[in-house]
């Protein structure tokens, strides 16, 4: 009978921590409505930056400029009785430029939508051009055949709403009016057309301008010459470059950066000339300059509730350890109301970001979270010297998981070595207790 009254005890004492287990699983569905809040809010956040990015026509994109030169194209066509006729139609050259040069300033301002804010921007774009002389052996056409009095210059670009004035271009110092007759074909997304006379197509020249754009977020370049050079300066002092080619040379300091990119026809895979004989878009690579902002408070704190388990299990076990050095019981509900401050945690997080920087945003949901357990802590023990063990824990664990969140290549390796070293560290406290004889003081 005796044995039975200790294993029953024994039993009773064991049952702790599958109650602590259990309640670490249920902690988890709030802390799925946080996830789920979190993404609401970050659809809501690009919601609004989309609402603020159309009228400026979005992300700035220039693909490039082109000559469009139609020719006709004669094949025999045999009927059933093996009688040839000849089928005339009008097919295009497209003719990309020796060398290609983009240079512009864009110095970026926010513009809000209730909370939420775009960098968006308004600059003027240089452009030079060069073209060569006309060869049409190359592509095995006669020039007999080729229409020049049709040629057409064609400007590209990822919207018509990012100009902010009509895009003035010089041909030799001439200036080309707007063709209200496109090509049947363009390989861009969105064009401007501009005549080109019979001499400026066939004899080369060299086309410049200034165009006046807008956008927001970044600005992407298409390299579509033989050789490509682009130059972007700002005073946006955290950009992001991307694209197919890094900058030749870049300098970013907190008063702004300034990129050079220099790039050989050869890396673009496209042909200095070809024949375009169906609807398609050249599909090129780009360089491009985002302005991004310094933080992304969503991904941050969505990283935040990745490690929330294990931000959660570790005070549970410092509150386990503490009852059973201090003796005193504490009931499961306790455990439960501390493990709902450490959930709100992620939600005072979020909610202040949205209005302050994520690090003032982290400090107060931390000293907020860590002072209310304190004062709990220290009632439930009828000790102050648990209440600050406990919220030592739990100031330690956020200043762990705030290095986890700004090393990110680190995090697993960080993460692991906290893991081991809370293990160690139990094994380390707990190496004296005689599990038996403090189970039966939980009855």
């Amino acid at each position: 009978m005796e044995n039975k009254i200790i294993n029953s005890v024994r039993g009773g004492f064991w049952t702790k921590p599958v109650i602590i287990f259990v309640l670490l699983l249920l902690l988890l569905i709030p802390l799925g409505f946080i996830s789920s809040m979190i993404s609401d809010r970050a659809y809501i956040k690009r919601t609004a930056e989309e609402s603020i990015m159309q009228p400026v026509g979005g992300e700035l994109r220039i693909e490039g400029v082109l000559i469009s030169v139609p020719y006709k194209k004669q094949a025999a066509i045999y009927n059933e009785n093996g009688v040839a006729a000849v089928s005339q139609t009008t097919e295009q050259i497209m003719i990309m430029p020796q060398s290609y040069e983009l240079s512009t300033e864009l110095n970026p301002q926010y513009l809000k939508r209730g909370i939420f804010s775009v960098p968006v921007f308004n600059g003027e774009v240089a452009l030079k051009a060069k073209f060569a002389p006309l060869n049409f052996e190359q592509l095995n056409i006669k020039e007999s055949d080729v229409l020049l009095g049709e040629a057409t210059l064609i400007l590209g670009v990822g919207s018509k709403k990012t100009f902010t004035a009509f895009p003035a271009l010089k041909a030799n110092g001439q200036d080309l009016a707007q063709s209200f007759a496109p090509p049947k074909y363009a390989p861009f997304a969105q064009s401007v057309h501009y005549k080109l006379p019979a001499n400026l197509a066939n004899g080369g020249f060299e086309l410049a301008g200034a165009l006046s754009m807008q956008g927001g977020q970044s600005a992407s370049f298409v390299p579509v010459g033989q050789d490509n050079k682009f130059d972007v300066k700002s005073s946006w002092s955290s950009p992001s470059f991307s694209g197919g080619w890094l900058p030749k040379s870049r300098e970013v300091t907190s008063s702004g950066f300034n990129a050079q990119w220099e790039i050989s026809g050869l890396s673009t895979g496209v042909p200095q000339a070809w024949i375009m004989d169906g609807r398609r878009e050249i599909g090129l690579e780009s360089v491009e300059a985002s302005f991004i902002s310094p933080v992304n408070n969503y991904s941050l704190i969505a990283r935040c509730v990745t490690y929330a388990i294990l931000f959660l299990a570790v005070p549970f076990l410092a509150i386990f350890l503490c009852e059973i050095y201090s003796r005193a019981r504490i009931h499961p509900i306790q455990y439960l109301l501390i493990g709902a401050a450490d959930v709100l945690f992620y939600l005072l997080v979020l909610s202040f970001s949205e209005h302050i920087s994520f690090l003032a945003s982290y400090l107060i949901a931390a000293a907020a979270v860590c002072a209310t357990i304190l004062f709990y802590g220290s009632a439930i023990f009828r000790a102050r010297k648990w209440g600050v063990f406990i919220a030592l824990v739990h100031g330690v664990s956020y200043c762990l998981l705030y290095g986890i969140l700004q090393s990110e290549d680190y995090a697993l390796l960080m993460g692991s070595v906290m893991i081991f070293a809370v293990i160690a560290l139990v094994m380390y406290l707990t190496r004296k207790i005689d599990w038996y004889e403090n189970g039966l003081n939980f009855k």
